[in-house]
């Protein structure tokens, strides 16, 4: 993602939440312990191919589509389509919400 200033402050990152349907309840998504800070994400056994370029994200919109598939499953894993987010210490979680929209 490109940068953005927020608050005054350029963030070069993004944080995900998991949300009720009513949004009344929202945890942030957890790392597994033992995952690296800056790691890149994977999605279940898909191959971890180089990120697209800031402006082809925002041209193309690919968050857009991307986020669309984004949620929780039963057992508080983070999914994308139900391929599990995965780092290389195992898959990301929120605390307590199942079946949750991500975004």
């Amino acid at each position: 993602l490109k940068p953005r200033n927020m608050a005054g402050v350029k963030s070069n990152g993004m944080l995900l939440a998991a949300s009720d349907a009513a949004h009344e309840n929202v945890e942030l998504l957890v790392a597994p312990e033992g995952s690296t800070p800056g790691e890149r994400i994977t999605w279940g056994d898909a191959e971890n191919i180089e990120p697209h370029g800031v402006n082809k994200v925002a041209k193309k919109k690919i968050w857009e589509d991307v986020s669309q598939g984004l949620g929780t499953d039963g057992s508080k894993g983070a999914n994308w389509k139900g391929a599990p987010m995965m780092t290389s210490a195992g898959q990301c979680t929120c605390a307590s919400l199942t079946d949750a929209n991500v975004g």
